[in-house]
């Protein structure tokens, strides 16, 4: 099975099977979910992975429920190393939002990668959350037809207190930057698109408020047909 797969996708890396699920167990990562009369999928592992520093020593790891929402290699070197290049920067009042996408390809139903990294001018700052109705809280959205879910974390915020409101504000100042990910949806078209988010945000100094902003952008992203399933014996 494991040579018919090599061949259909040509993978060029050694391949290993774990016969008797021995290795697997050993890791404890047994899918118990999975019922031993089940024989097809029985023994099976929980899937998951393991960052490995070129001194052999395990950085990070990352083990799912399931197959069906799992990370891409490309999320991994932006979540933990900052590396993407499918990005744009938006330029508002005193505030820089430079947004990134792990990658400028990928498939129906995969999940990327994404950040935020913000320069807050000299004397001002943002709003983090929570926050009275009448501030704007900083967040960015991504809509139109692409996105199932998503979900960006914020680092944070400092508690500022303001004398001359008597109050306290979770607030952002300098840089920072918030990391995350979306969710394609299933089923998309091959083909190539735009996705498109929502940047808002208030920026206040001691003295005054700007109206809240909210700055939309597009990312080019281009969905590539899902590769067949290797042949059968």
């Amino acid at each position: 099975m494991l040579s018919r797969f090599t061949s259909a996708y040509q993978i060029s890396y050694p391949m290993l099977s774990d016969k008797g699920s021995t290795v697997i167990r050993k890791f404890g990562i047994l899918n118990i979910n999975v019922p031993p009369d089940v024989t097809r999928f029985y023994g099976i592992p929980f899937p998951g992975q393991y960052l490995i520093a070129p001194d052999g020593t395990v950085k990070d790891k990352l083990f799912l429920p399931d197959y069906q929402e799992r990370p891409t290699a490309s999320e991994i070197l932006l979540t933990d190393f900052g590396v993407g290049s499918n990005s744009v920067t938006l330029h508002a009042e005193d505030v820089t939002a430079k947004v990134t996408v792990s990658d400028a390809k990928s498939y129906s139903g995969h999940q990327l990668g994404v950040s935020a990294a913000f320069d807050v001018g000299p004397g001002w700052h943002i709003y983090g959350a929570p926050l009275p109705p009448e501030y704007t809280v900083t967040k960015v959205t991504f809509g139109g037809d692409l996105v199932q879910n998503q979900s960006l974390k914020f680092p944070p915020p400092m508690m500022r207190k303001f004398e001359a409101l008597g109050q306290t504000f979770p607030v952002y100042e300098g840089k920072f930057t918030a990391v995350g990910n979306i969710l394609l949806k299933q089923q998309l078209k091959p083909g190539d698109y735009k996705l498109a988010g929502t940047l808002e945000f208030q920026e206040c100094n001691d003295n005054e408020c700007k109206i809240p902003q909210s700055v939309t952008f597009e990312i080019p992203l281009k969905i590539a047909p899902l590769a067949p399933a290797a042949p059968k014996a």
